[in-house]
Parts: structure tokens; sequence; C-alpha cells
């Protein structure tokens, strides 16, 4: 095979791959869709229920939902007692029906039907609109305290007057219905469970992510050695949880969404990652970070602040310093005496000694004049300095060598740490600083507050906006 042949199946073999995760990634999102519209339903089931009542439609058989036999008969009564009023029935005629809706308001009052659907609040707003119409048709008292079954029978009946049960019914069409209408009742299956379909909405989305995770693990097998053949479900653990078929599992799918789009992120041929939808959403999580951020920063420095002002920073320079004052001491001194015994610093401070001796007697009026020849007195006064400096550095470290040179410069050290500490807590010193700390908290505050990415010459925000405008 040529290698131009190779080169186009090569090609052929990365087209069809990024096609097929394109397709699961779009399968694998349907169905996390599906999933949490099955978890919702119930719960958002009043509103599919009033504004889209073909969603209840077609998607209530898949969870077992029927209409409730209590509210449904007594929405049928009130229906026919409602179509009967215009027709000018007697109020004998009416009485069978009324009788009837007076019978189920007490039962739905004392059984509360509404119960198993998660709806109890309809019965006390049942109720409670009932008694607020009586109180506003004034058939009731505004201090009236009769129960919500006293309320429901008077509502459906021909006192005072028969003359007030068309507005009544009326009234119950438009507000009170709903609130019945909306119940329902689920079906429960021969196991003694609630009737719940949507198994068979899943199957087919089960069965397609079963054969991809099998077609994986297969050429997984094949491009590396057998034996670690049981390292890919180990791997992969969120796939294989994904595919069992239990509800509990289901969203562990949403990790497969997540895996297909790193690969698709990897691949070379595959525009996802610099897409229009993941610039967005990486705009918006970096002004949401960067506000996030902000808030800590800017909380953190005040603190600071109000420590400062406090004389927080006093209390902690004096717990850090005092108990380590004799160790750093010693430390210190120990240093002080390595210094002015050491050989090789004593020389290169000779050195140092004989260079400005030179320059003393050219730069020095006193010494010229001295009336003796400029070679014997530059031989004089260096000599005369030599002996000098090592009487000094001899007597130096013999003090420092002896005990009671060590306790003095000891002590010495200990009384200029407690000078320094003195100085950092106490007197012009400590409030100098205090000052200056507050101040340079103060402008760091004030250039975190900026919104940064709001600047219009933020660089990042000016790639996004070209980025847009070429889409």
């Amino acid at each position: 095979m040529s290698i131009l042949a190779r080169f186009r199946r090569f090609r052929k073999q990365l087209t069809w791959r990024l096609a097929w995760d394109m397709f699961m990634v779009y399968l694998a999102i349907i169905n996390v869709s599906l999933i949490l519209f099955d978890l919702t339903y119930l719960w958002l089931r009043p509103q599919y229920f009033r504004l889209l009542p073909i969603v209840t439609d077609v998607y209530d058989p898949v969870k077992g939902i029927e209409p409730h036999p209590l509210t449904e008969r007594y929405l049928e009564i009130a229906d026919e007692t409602d179509a009967l009023l215009p027709a000018g029935v007697s109020p004998v005629e009416l009485a069978p029906r009324l009788s009837e809706l007076r019978e189920l308001s007490a039962q739905i009052v004392t059984e509360n039907p509404f119960e198993r659907s998660g709806q109890t609040r309809s019965v006390i707003r049942l109720q409670v609109g009932a008694k607020d119409y009586l109180q506003r048709e004034g058939t009731l008292a505004p201090s009236d305290r009769s129960s919500g079954e006293e309320v429901l029978e008077l509502f459906w009946s021909l006192e005072p007057s028969p003359g007030l049960l068309p507005a009544r019914s009326n009234f119950f069409q438009s507000d009170l219905r709903p609130l019945l209408a909306v119940n329902y009742h689920r079906a429960y299956d021969l196991d003694g469970e609630l009737v719940d379909k949507f198994w068979m909405i899943d199957l087919p989305f089960l069965l397609i992510f079963a054969f991809e995770f099998g077609v994986r693990w297969y050429l997984s097998i094949r491009r590396s050695n057998l034996s670690n053949w049981f390292l890919f479900p180990i791997l992969n653990w969120y796939d294989l949880l994904g595919i069992i078929p239990v509800k509990q599992m289901r969203l562990f799918r949403l990790f497969r969404i997540g895996s297909i789009y790193v690969r698709l992120k990897r691949s070379d041929h595959s525009s996802v990652g610099d897409d229009f939808v993941t610039r967005t959403v990486k705009y918006f999580t970096n002004i949401i970070s960067e506000e996030i951020s902000d808030m800590v920063a800017l909380r953190i420095l005040t603190e600071t602040q109000k420590e400062l002002r406090e004389g927080t920073h006093r209390r902690i320079i004096r717990a850090v310093a005092e108990p380590h004052r004799d160790a750093l001491a010693a430390e210190l001194t120990q240093q002080i005496q390595e210094i002015f015994t050491d050989q090789e610093i004593r020389d290169q401070a000779r050195e140092f000694l004989d260079a400005n001796l030179e320059q003393a007697v050219e730069s020095a009026a006193a010494l010229r004049r001295i009336p003796l020849p400029d070679a014997l007195l530059r031989a004089l006064v260096t000599t005369i300095g030599q002996a000098l400096f090592d009487s000094f550095a001899d007597t130096l470290a013999a003090t420092l060598s002896s005990s009671d040179g060590q306790e003095t410069l000891e002590r010495i050290v200990g009384e200029t740490i407690d000078g320094v500490v003195v100085g950092l807590t106490e007197g012009e010193l400590e409030a100098l600083v205090q000052e200056i700390s507050i101040d340079i908290i103060g402008h760091v505050k004030e250039s975190v507050a900026v919104r940064k990415w709001a600047l219009p010459d933020k660089p990042s925000r000016v790639l996004f906006t070209e980025d847009l405008g070429a889409d």
C-alpha cells in the first residue's frame, strides 16, 4: 500500500472517530437532559399542566399518572352544575348535584387526596379561597370561625339566596377548579412500586452506551498488553457505573460527557475547546473567579488593616521575639566571635587597612607637616597602624574567647535585640511603620478593587471580542 493510500485511510479513520465522538457527546447530552427532565417532572408538573398541557398528556402515562377519582368526580359534578345554571334550571333539579358536591367537599377535607401528589397546600387554598369569596359576598362575617368543611358546604348551597349560586360557580371555575384539575393519582405495579416506565425511554441509550464501552474496551486490549485487560473498567469506572441499569446510577453519565469532551479537545482535528461556547464559558468563568478572588483579597487586606490599627502586630512581634531571644542572641554572639577570630577575615581587614594607610599619608595634612622623609613617614605610619590593628585584634579575640567577654558580648547583643523589638512596637518608629503599612495596604486595596475584566484595553477582553466577530 502506498504512502498516499495509507494517509487517506488514516484520515478517513480520524474522520469517522471524530464523527463518532461528536455523536456520543450529543447522545449523552440528550440522555442526561431526559434524566433531569424525569427527575424534575413531578415537581414541575403543575406548571406543565397549566402552560404546556401536551407535555403532561404525553408523559403522564410514563410515570403512571392518572386523574384522581375523588377530585375528578368533584370536577365532573361541578361542571354539570355550571352547565345547568345558564339554562334556568329550578333549585329542585340542582339539589342532587349540590348535595353530592357538599359530600365530596367533606370527603376532600377529611381524606386530603392531594397528599400523595405533594400538593397538600391545595386543600388549604380551596378552603381559604371559598371562605374569602363568601366574606366578599357578605354571606360570612370577617370574624367567622367556620371550619373548611362548613365553608364548602355553605358555598355549594342555595343559602342565603339561590341567585348567588351562578356567581359562586363562576368563581369556582376560574379560581378553584385549577387546584383540583392538577391533582393526580399514581398507579402501582405488581411489585408494589409506583409505575415508572422511564426505563423504556432510557433503554436505547443504555444499549448504545454499553456497546460503545465494549468497543473501547476491545480496542484498548488490542492496543496494549492483554494481561492488563482488567485496567480499562477501573480507569473508566464512571462509564461502567453509568451503564448499570439502576435509577441511582444514571447521573454518572454526566462524567461520560466530560470524558468525551476531553478526548475531542485533545484532538487536532476538532475545534472543541476553541469554539464559541467554550470561549464564552471560559470568559464568564474568569470574570466570576476574578470577582471572588478580589472579594477574598479585599477581606484579607481589610482585616490586616484592622489588626494593625488595633496593635495586633505588636503582640505578634513580642510573642515571636521573646521566646527566641536568648537563642538568637547566642547565635549572633557566635557569629560575631567567628568574624573577629577568623584568620582569613583578619587578613582581608589588614589588606584593607594597608590600602587606607597609604592614602592617609597622602591626604592627611597633619602627617605632611611632620619633618620626616616621605619614605620614612610612610613606613612609620604603616608600621604603627599595623601594630595597633594587630594589638586590637589580638585583644578583641582574647576577650571574646574568654567567658567574661562572651557574656558581655551576649548581653550587648541581647540588649540590641530588645532595642529593635521596642523600636518596632513602641514609640515614634512603631507609629511611622504602622502608618506606612496601613497606607500601603490601602493602595493595594484600591488596585484590587478595580474590575480588570471590565477595562476596555484588557487583552483577554479584546481577544474575546475579536473571536466573536470572527465567528
